[in-house]
């Protein structure tokens, strides 16, 4: 048996398919493509597929993961070509490598993602720029947030704003790209940045769109893709 790694993207109207129902539209395709996937074994069998974090309903990504394992050696080119033929418009596989048999699983791996953020600043928006990179300059910057057993609870998300790439802001319009901490240790959703700006900058944007470049493993200084981590 072996395992590939896939990175995918996730594009268009693709963007509104929820994680479970991106997960069902992947495991027919699977079907489809004739891929020989590994099943789990017992009385209810289901493919050996295992996905990065999910990513919420309307973001749009260019780096998405999964792992599969297989049951017999097959060609990436091939499997690529089959599952592309297989998948609807907006899923597109775009790279796919061997994974080493002692790799930790995917999900344990990625620790941050990039996200590009634009939108619309509502009423006034002079001096947008400067009151943003003020933001992030901010030692602490509390929000709350509810847990997975509905308890709230306050929250300071500036240690898990790892980079700040790109600060722009004209004509009304705001655009960031940032990397911040995701996963069991530390995550940090783009709506809960947004929100944070919004109850210490006063900017609020509309029409925001946001997209995840990518996600990552962090090696020292460096943000390794999945994919990278094992070159």
């Amino acid at each position: 048996m072996s395992t590939v790694r896939i990175k995918f993207k996730k594009e268009g109207s693709a963007k509104y398919i929820s994680h479970l129902d991106l997960i069902r539209t992947i495991q027919r395709a699977v079907r489809r493509a004739d891929i020989p996937i590994e099943y789990t074994k017992g009385f209810n069998p289901h493919a050996k597929i295992s996905y990065g974090p999910a990513l919420a309903v309307g973001m749009s990504s260019c780096g998405e993961y999964l792992d599969m394992e297989l049951n017999m050696e097959m060609g990436q080119s091939e499997m690529m070509e089959r599952l592309n033929n297989s998948l609807p418009p907006g899923i597109r596989v775009t790279a796919a490598s061997a994974v080493p048999e002692d790799a930790p699983s995917l999900a344990s791996m990625i620790d941050a993602a990039g996200y590009s953020i634009a939108g619309q600043v509502k009423g006034q928006h002079e001096h947008s720029e400067e009151k943003l990179k003020d933001f992030f300059s901010l030692r602490h910057a509390l929000i709350q947030k509810t847990d997975k057993k509905g308890r709230k609870k306050q929250a300071d998300i500036i240690p898990m704003i790892l980079e700040v790439e790109k600060i722009l802001a004209g004509a009304g319009g705001v655009t960031l790209e940032v990397i911040l901490a995701v996963g069991s240790r530390a995550n940090l959703k783009p709506a809960h940045l947004i929100k944070a700006i919004e109850q210490e900058t006063g900017i609020i944007l509309e029409g925001v769109k946001i997209h995840r470049r990518e996600l990552f493993v962090k090696n020292g200084q460096n943000y390794l893709s999945p994919l990278e981590i094992f070159n």
